[in-house]
């Protein structure tokens, strides 16, 4: 007969332990398991401080939810699709950063696809991501996407028309601050404008509102409000993918004119940086003998020779926009309204950071903002 010694249980294996649940986070937290779930599906009408606890409850407990069997309980994936062009551009990678924080935090799950900036890409991309049936759609379009797909929110590339809302930098806005600076504070009258091809490269589709274009017709438009001339030789273009390589090229052809520009506006900051890399080459004095700023931000560009007067993103709050934004369509789907978003569309304004680029005096700190 065995011993009451040998009959008495062993440690207990940490994998057989029962699994928390909604009712042990809500023990935990205070609150009800209704208000758990709702906080954890990220529904706004839950407060803060209420969110904040169910989160801290639920970390401490180790609870994770049942993606499977709440996808049956609801008839949804949980998963959401996002597409863009080339994940390796910061601006991206910021964008999806903060959109996935705001789409887990409400229960789904991310899928990402690269397109490389191929409509065809784009297009199998979407065919992959309706067969995971994922419940919505954020996308930075090349071009590729199929009309009705279901609740979608595009940001920076979009298609105007579509009946779908959208997020962007207010290219305008943003283009307007880079000229009048060059022109009133600084005099310029011979401004380039440095962008992107304004079409595809497949000539498949024209997204009239991509940032190519937009960003140049913003350039046409305050130069043409300031009453400053725009030479065809003026307006230079990298290549599609917007590299360093493709600006140096352009740089150089602008340079050699018979009247060469005395400022230039990079439309993005890859084609910054290479601007700058081919005038340093070459010996040009920039922001003394040319000024040039960016559209976007360059990682790091305050350390830069001489630091970069550029454009001030809010990525993080781009991406937390759209993600909100198709939360949203997704809900309105699924209590019977429309799957889309109406013609929503929102632009997220860019702040002038100011620095010796562009031949203002250094500032103590390289970085304010100006007035």
């Amino acid at each position: 007969m065995p011993s009451i010694q040998d009959q008495t249980p062993g440690p207990v294996d940490p994998s057989r332990r029962r699994r928390p649940t909604l009712n042990d986070v809500a023990a935990m937290a205070g609150v009800s398991v209704s208000t758990v779930s709702r906080a954890l599906d990220g529904n706004p009408r839950i407060t803060g401080d209420t969110q904040r606890k169910v989160v801290e409850a639920a970390t401490a407990l180790g609870f994770r939810r049942n993606i499977s069997a709440r996808s049956l309980r609801t008839q949804s994936s949980m998963l959401i699709g996002v597409i863009v062009p080339d994940i390796a551009i910061a601006f991206y990678a910021q964008v999806l950063k903060a959109a996935q924080n705001v789409l887990e935090a409400a229960g789904y799950q991310v899928v990402v696809m690269n397109t490389e900036r191929d409509a065809q890409h784009e297009t199998a991309a979407l065919r992959t991501l309706q067969a995971r049936q994922v419940d919505g759609l954020l996308i930075a379009t090349t071009g590729g996407y199929v009309p009705d797909w279901g609740p979608v929110v595009f940001f920076d590339h979009v298609i105007r028309d579509t009946g779908l809302g959208y997020v962007s930098p207010d290219n305008a806005g943003g283009m307007s601050a880079l000229v009048e600076h060059l022109a009133v504070v600084h005099g310029h009258t011979r401004i380039a404008f440095l962008g992107a091809p304004t079409g595809l490269a497949d000539r498949s589709q024209r997204l009239e509102n991509a940032p190519a274009t937009e960003r140049l017709e913003a350039f046409r438009n305050v130069m043409g409000r300031l009453l400053l001339p725009v030479p065809p030789e003026y307006l230079a273009y990298g290549d599609y993918e917007w590299t360093e390589a493709s600006a140096q090229r352009a740089v150089t052809e602008l340079m050699r004119l018979d009247q060469p520009p005395t400022a230039i506006v990079a439309a993005a900051d890859t084609l910054a940086l290479g601007a700058l890399r081919q005038l340093r080459a070459d010996r040009h004095g920039v922001g003394t003998e040319i000024a040039l700023v960016s559209f976007d931000d360059p990682v790091s560009s305050d350390l830069l020779d001489p630091p970069m007067t550029a454009l001030g993103r809010h990525d993080r709050e781009l991406g937390e926009i759209g993600a909100r934004m198709l939360l949203d369509a997704i809900d309105a789907a699924k209590s019977g309204g429309a799957p889309k978003t109406g013609t929503t569309e929102t632009r997220v304004p860019l702040d002038l950071i100011v620095r010796r680029s562009c031949g203002c005096a250094p500032a103590p700190l390289e970085s304010e903002h100006s007035p």
